[in-house]
């Protein structure tokens, strides 16, 4: 039976070496609620509220800018895999459009060109969380 409320995990056991009943308990909790809910929200995390605002904020900023502005971010068609801009196809149910990025020393990443800190902003993230 699924609960009310947004399941929620914690990751402080992650940024410990001797939590490892912690670590257990999290994959459990984010299992379950990718297969009752589909979503969950993440706590403790160790990324600053200043950075998660900042990276939101170009990420609407991306996302607002035309079709064309976007489009320049698509992963080629040959890419072996879809990092970069992308969208849901026209018949899908979701609408979505979304940038997806693997870890900074990939070469598959194609980051957007505007607004011109959105890499830097995802890249400092990933370094000091």
């Amino acid at each position: 039976m699924v609960e009310p409320g947004i399941p929620t995990v914690d990751l402080s056991p992650f940024l410990r070496d001797d939590d490892n009943n912690g670590k257990h308990k999290a994959i459990e909790i984010i299992t379950k609620a990718c297969s009752e809910y589909g979503f969950f929200q993440i706590v403790n995390h160790g990324v600053s509220l200043d950075l998660m605002r900042r990276a939101l904020e170009l990420s609407k900023s991306f996302f607002d800018y035309s079709d064309e502005e976007k489009k320049k971010s698509r992963p080629s068609s040959n890419a072996p895999l879809p990092a970069g801009y992308n969208r849901d196809p026209p018949q899908s149910l979701d609408k979505k459009e979304y940038v997806l990025v693997f870890p900074p020393g990939s070469s598959f990443n194609v980051y957007p060109e505007n607004p011109p800190q959105f890499r830097h902003i995802y890249l400092f993230s990933i370094v000091n969380s």
